[in-house]
């Protein structure tokens, strides 16, 4: 079998919040929404392979930068007013392109005074959602999604040569030279292609769980796959009603009468990340697949 569709519980302190798409998401409810942070929810993406025969990647198609609010303060400029540590420089009295402020190029971790020596990057590249479904979307979801200046993780000022290094790889490809900002890296890399619906390949999601394993305890998102089409969440049983203390004596498939109890005990114990009772012999994500209702 072929891991093909992944689960994503995020933790009860999610790393960066916003509610939506930037300003067209109050008026288009199509457009997706990422989770606030302090909300224990779960979000689900489809792992799966780049398809064959998809057109080929325009950047002219994705429009940015935009002038959203008709400020003369393009989306690259808001990003950098939004970022830097202290007050930032305009190159004119009109106040629209900004050309000097503090601040730290969130890859490598390099202070920059002079706003020529930042790119304002995609987190998800634009190359990299078009493959991974963007191809398919209209050009004022494209344009939404270049431009959106709602969630702090979508765009980020890095420096150029970090920009250029990364181009549209994923964390199965690249990774920051500050090995620190992995956490908050694959955390928001997860959070944007969910919410926008956008695949993820096999080595990606396994990437994406590598350096959330790296998070403080309080702050991870646990990471869960499944296999053969049928998306299996994590069951949502509260706490003391699984058939045995799962932290109690060992048990084995035999002892549970249908797989959702095997999983629901599974998951409660660990699940992929330790399954100390040995039930994902396959470690698939999925436990006791010999029993009665699995997917």
């Amino acid at each position: 079998m072929i891991l093909n569709q992944g689960i994503l519980m995020l933790g009860i302190a999610v790393l960066a919040a916003c509610n939506g798409p930037g300003d067209t998401a109050a008026q288009d409810s199509s457009l997706p929404t990422l989770t606030p942070t302090g909300t224990a929810t779960s979000v689900a993406f489809v792992v799966a392979d780049v398809p064959p025969g998809i057109p080929a990647y325009d950047r002219d198609d994705w429009r940015h930068w935009t002038d959203a609010d008709g400020d003369c303060q393009n989306t690259r400029a808001e990003v950098l007013i939004d970022e830097s540590r202290a007050p930032v420089g305009f190159a004119t009295a009109s106040g629209c392109r900004v050309v000097s402020g503090q601040w730290l190029g969130l890859f490598t971790g390099t202070p920059v005074t002079d706003a020529s020596g930042l790119d304002v990057d995609h987190m998800v590249p634009l190359a990299n959602a078009h493959r991974s479904g963007g191809w398919a979307w209209d050009t004022s979801t494209k344009r939404a999604y270049a431009n959106d200046l709602s969630y702090a993780g979508h765009l980020i000022g890095v420096t150029a040569s970090a920009n250029r290094s990364k181009g549209s790889r994923g964390p199965e490809e690249w990774r920051p030279l500050d090995r620190g900002y992995w956490c908050r890296y694959a955390t928001d890399w997860a959070q944007i292609k969910a919410a926008w619906g956008l695949s993820v390949t096999q080595e990606e999601f396994m990437a994406i769980g590598e350096m959330i394993d790296l998070c403080p305890p309080d702050a991870r998102l646990e990471t869960f796959g499944s296999l053969g089409g049928g998306l299996v969440p994590p069951v949502p049983t509260p706490p003391g009603l699984e058939l045995y203390d799962p932290f109690g004596p060992d048990r084995n498939c035999g002892d549970f009468p249908t797989w959702a109890d095997a999983q629901t005990f599974y998951l409660a114990a660990g699940g992929p990340a330790s399954d100390p009772h040995r039930l994902d012999g396959d470690r698939d994500g999925v436990a006791c697949e010999s029993l009665r209702g699995v997917p």
